[in-house]
């Protein structure tokens, strides 16, 4: 495997221990994989800083998500790629037919129309509230009206494409006719306001919000409701349709399937969901 690096720039964020704080975020890190003999043309894909779905700065464990489609390339015998790029210019890349997809996202109307979806996901999700420990015998979620009276904060989605839901639209409408709300830029300022008491609840998905409590030392401060989740949904590999075939896509689907019933995978599974 191989890494290059273009571009410079650093963003902050929690490393898989927690201990790494900052890692160059304006790079274009392009990590080859895949069998030797090629199905197809090599592809060549992107995908923004996600752990535990992705973290290709970290040669050890660059995210679940490499490593399952490092495994279903090599089967397919399939060439392929990947880049790391902020979240936008990925899916700007993808959006002008310079890139063949991005992985680790969800299925919305508007990535459909310049995108062919597998019909198996990388991995299944579940975005849920997380409230502070001391409040959890208190505050709950088995309706919308629960939040009444309640400040939440969530991490609000950019426009059209690069929009990433994090709650359900029937959610997003009541929140708003509440005003009970706080946009933020992502779970760790969400989690922060909540653990400073400056909110009741805080939404993330579920792998995302455990491994930010870990890293911003909020642990037993903090902790998810798991009674009801807010929403649940796929991670899927986003294929663009102006470059990859349909026939490709559902070999990569079939494929997945295939490997989701290995050993190698509950391996993989274990690894970064332990």
């Amino acid at each position: 495997m191989r890494a290059t690096h273009a571009d410079d720039g650093c963003r902050a964020m929690a490393g898989l221990t927690g201990l790494r704080r900052f890692l160059c975020a304006a790079i274009a890190a392009a990590w080859a994989f895949g069998g030797a003999a090629s199905a197809a043309a090599p592809l060549r894909l992107v995908t923004d800083l996600l752990p535990p779905f992705e973290n290709l700065p970290d040669v050890d464990a660059p995210g679940f998500s490499v490593e399952v489609l490092r495994q279903v390339f090599a089967a397919m015998g399939q060439e392929a790629s990947v880049e790391y790029f902020p979240w936008s210019r990925g899916w700007m890349t993808v959006s002008r037919g310079e890139r063949d997809g991005m992985f680790t996202v969800l299925r919305t109307a508007e990535r459909a129309r310049i995108c062919s979806f597998p019909d198996e996901p990388l991995a299944h999700e579940k975005w849920v509230f997380f409230v502070r420990t001391a409040d959890a015998g208190r505050l709950k979620f088995s309706s919308f009206d629960d939040l009444v009276g309640h400040d939440v904060a969530i991490h609000g989605p950019a426009a059209g494409v690069y929009s990433q839901p994090t709650v359900s639209p029937e959610l997003w409408d009541f929140l708003r006719q509440h005003h009970n709300f706080i946009e933020t830029l992502g779970t760790g300022v969400s989690f922060r306001m909540l653990a400073a008491g400056r909110v009741d609840y805080a939404v993330s998905n579920l792998s995302t919000g455990m491994r930010a409590i870990a890293s911003l030392g909020l642990s037993g401060k903090i902790e998810p409701l798991l009674s009801r989740s807010v929403i649940e949904d796929g991670f899927y590999v986003c294929f663009s349709k102006a470059r990859v075939a349909p026939a490709l896509v559902d070999a990569f689907s079939h494929a997945l399937v295939q490997f989701k019933q290995t050993e190698a995978f509950q391996a993989i599974y274990r690894k970064y969901f332990p």
